[in-house]
């Protein structure tokens, strides 16, 4: 059996930025996927920045620890 084709209808555009437009699900739905993404990212960066800065700390207190140390021994 065979189905005759759906009439095509013209989709006009929506301005998103007219003041009376409300987004739909699915706008709102991505808005929030790329929010959520970006939030993610940020905050994989701030927590490679923090245990870089803590590896730093680390190196400079064992130098230090050593450097005591040696100078005591002498």
């Amino acid at each position: 059996m065979c189905y005759p084709d759906a009439p095509r209808m013209h989709v006009k555009p929506r301005d998103l930025m007219a003041p009376d437009t409300e987004p739909t699900d699915e706008e709102l739905a991505l808005v929030m996927r790329e929010a959520r993404d970006l939030a993610v990212q940020r905050r994989a960066t701030a927590d490679a920045w923090v245990v870089a800065r803590l590896k730093e700390a680390s190196v400079f207190a064992r130098v230090n620890t050593q450097a005591r140390r040696t100078d005591k021994s002498r």
